[in-house]
């Protein structure tokens, strides 16, 4: 079913809004967590013009293939250099393309305000929203990949163009499987699964057209393990995959793990998993009889429990199921409605006491007036862009619409209070590093130490590999997170202490001292060192 009414330019200004709430202070924080190891590694594909073999410091990495890195590498040509914003915007791309493959692939499957609905919920999961919408992670790229094979082969499978939709399926879960490695292919095969144990057509998997869309599908998958050692590779994905058993955990660990699992998915996908119960309670959840949303909730069924059994995994990496999940909420919420009157009330109520929250919790916990000023202007033009053109223009009395409005509200609100707060409160690492590339200038360059974070920016800025080596030659200098040979500068970082040394340079002649040099900071980036300690490595 086309889209002739509302819902096409409704969620055209939702997500144009989405992506502006991504978009502001993007680039504020520093990479943090896993992010230096991607940017790291983009960085040395881009430096080294080696793009097949992923590497950390100089040294190979297999646990996760290369095609996250492309995709950063091509957006970070196109921003001028790796830096920030291009390694996290593609993350924000991909939770907006997921959305919008819901909407166009799912009317077609199911009916359009469903759809819509869908595509909403999607991005407003709490673990897409503020989880990982905009980390320098592999997740939501992951989604997108697993929703374009998954729904695209439906779409064109029950169009009775099998060759295409084997084709579409298995070479998207190619792409997937090169970007976070053999959980694509169980997303995959559940979802085909949960097809034919609905519709019981079994013998369309035995044909000519099966067997030709895998072979094409999964040659560029098979393309990069032949160019790599294949064995290594092959057995870090698998060891990536069972260290998530039971078996390999401690067994309290384990049982803690397990019990808790319902309750952190329901954090996860918060607030719809609280809507859904809401409304389940109530009895006003229709059941479930389309064929099609019966496939959608088998195959979230099989996920969420095969990730329940592996105690190892995280909730993030349920993420590629909750397209299905969001499209079959989308159908079953459909017809909730609120009054318009308290529609408007609640919008009002949340615009007013968002923005006191923002200046009163700004201020007490930055301790920053001036900081808290600017993210309350940048929040109130968010803010009022959503509050006087988005909302206005369509129905917003549908219940969906009403907490995806609201959602967007939120993740606007973290982006201008959380980035710029958590950036003051992290240790100075940017300045740091420009103090050690500026120290190291005109000499060989290596590294003892593993602390991604800082790594990251002091081979970003001395433009060159920064290599690990437990061994360095004699006449370089090296990082070490101990005092090692001649100890020619010392950087404390937070509670953290690192040193610049050599075994053969005595010292560094003409160089300014960390004390005049760019490690002079304000007052307040002084005493933020000595009070935030054990901060995120990468």
């Amino acid at each position: 079913m086309k889209s002739k009414g509302w819902e096409g330019r409704f969620l055209k200004w939702f997500l144009l809004f989405l992506l502006l709430s991504f978009l502001i202070n993007m680039g504020t924080l520093v990479l943090i967590h896993e992010e230096p190891r991607r940017g790291i590694i983009t960085f040395e594909m881009l430096v080294s013009h080696n793009f097949l073999q992923p590497t950390v410091l100089g040294e190979p990495y297999f646990k996760k293939p290369p095609f996250h890195n492309w995709v950063l590498a091509l957006f970070s040509l196109l921003f001028g250099s790796v830096k920030e914003l291009s390694l996290r915007f593609p993350s924000a791309l991909s939770v907006v393309g997921t959305s919008l493959l819901l909407f166009f692939l799912g009317r077609e499957l199911v009916e359009v305000r469903g759809a819509l609905f869908g595509a909403l919920i999607y991005p407003t999961f709490f673990v897409v929203l503020i989880g990982y919408g905009t980390k320098c992670e592999p997740d939501t790229l992951f989604s997108f990949l697993v929703t374009g094979a998954t729904f695209g082969w439906l779409f064109w499978f029950k169009r009775g163009r099998e060759l295409l939709g084997w084709l579409t399926g298995y070479g998207l879960t190619s792409l997937a499987l090169l970007t976070k490695g053999l959980p694509a292919l169980q997303f995959f095969y559940f979802f085909i699964l949960s097809y034919f144990i609905v519709f019981r057509e079994w013998r369309r998997l035995l044909t000519k057209e099966h067997l030709l869309g895998a072979v094409i599908g999964t040659l560029p998958f098979v393309a990069w393990l032949s160019s790599v050692n294949c064995e290594i590779a092959l057995k870090t994905l698998f060891s990536e995959v069972l260290s998530r058993a039971p078996a390999e955990l401690p067994l309290l660990k384990s049982l803690k793990r397990i019990l808790t699992y319902p309750f952190r998915l329901i954090s996860a996908t918060l607030p719809w998993s609280l809507i859904a119960l809401f409304y389940a309670f109530k009895r006003e959840l229709p059941q479930v009889k389309d064929g099609v949303l019966k496939v959608l909730a088998l195959a979230f069924l099989l996920d969420a429990l095969l990730y329940w059994l592996f105690p190892g995994s995280r909730l993030r990496y349920l993420m590629p199921a909750l397209p299905a999940g969001a499209l079959l909420l989308g159908v079953l919420l459909k017809d909730a409605v609120v009054l318009h009157k308290r529609a408007r009330e609640v919008l009002r109520f949340t615009a007013q006491i968002i923005v006191l929250i923002g200046i009163v919790a700004g201020v007490a916990v930055s301790g920053s007036p001036s900081l808290t000023l600017k993210s309350t202007l940048t929040f109130i033009l968010f803010l009022y862009g959503v509050y006087f053109l988005l909302a206005p223009r369509f129905n917003f009395t549908y219940t969906v619409a009403l907490w995806a409005l609201l959602a967007l509200i939120f993740r606007g609100f973290y982006s201008s209070y959380f980035y710029p707060i958590a950036q003051l409160k992290y240790p100075p690492v940017r300045e740091v590093a420009a103090q050690i590339v500026a120290d190291s200038s005109g000499y060989s360059l290596y590294t003892k130490s593993r602390y991604l974070q800082l790594c990251f920016y002091v081979e970003r800025g001395r433009g060159e590999l920064l290599k690990f080596s437990p061994a360095p030659p004699r006449e370089a200098l090296f990082l070490s997170q101990k005092r090692e040979g001649n100890v020619l500068r010392e950087y404390i970082l937070g509670r953290r202490k690192f040193y610049l040394c050599s075994y053969s340079v005595r010292s560094l002649q003409g160089k300014i001292g960390a004390e005049e040099g760019l490690l002079k900071r304000s007052p307040e980036r002084q005493s933020r060192s000595k009070e935030k300690g054990g901060y995120p490595q990468g």
